[in-house]
Parts: structure tokens; sequence; C-alpha cells
């Protein structure tokens, strides 16, 4: 999927693996950046290890909100983490 387009849709929920073959986890989110010509690039996954779902935003530090769903989500997504695009691998 080097530079091939792609639809988000596509890529959630897809088993991705490091260099190694060894497996990372599902993607549940995808972070972009404007590149030099105001388009937006995909620059890494989030990744959880774990069962997939919605995150609800209390994978970003600064979100707030009742402190019972923060918990859940934090137990539900424990080793949630951010894996830049150009370590991504789709097959072992």
């Amino acid at each position: 999927m080097a530079d091939e387009v792609v639809r988000a849709s596509q890529l959630l929920g897809r088993r991705v693996y490091d260099s190694g073959g060894r497996p990372l986890g599902k993607v549940t989110d995808l972070i972009t950046r404007l590149d030099e010509q105001e388009r937006e690039q995909v620059v890494a996954v989030l990744v959880t290890p774990g069962r997939r779902g919605r995150l609800l935003g209390y994978e970003r530090t600064s979100q707030r909100g009742p402190w019972l769903l923060a918990w859940l989500a934090a137990v539900l997504h424990r080793g949630t983490r951010e894996v830049p695009w150009s370590q991504v691998r789709w097959t072992r």
C-alpha cells in the first residue's frame, strides 16, 4: 500500500506487524499531517493489541470526561500505541 490511494475504512481494523513479522495489533485510528501541498498524509497509525473499539478520544492525555469512562477506556485499550507509517507492515 506504499503509494496507492486507499480509504480509511480499508485500514481500520486491519492487523499490522512489525518488520520482524510479529503482530502489533489492529489499527484503530489514523494520524495525519498536512504536507507541503496542504494535503493530508497518513504519518502513523494508532494500534491496539486487544479488542477493537471506539477509544472516545481517551487515548489522548488531554481528553477530559467522566472518570469511569476514562478508566474503562484505559483498561480496554491498554497497550495502544502510535506506530509510524514507515514501520507498519500489513503481512508477515
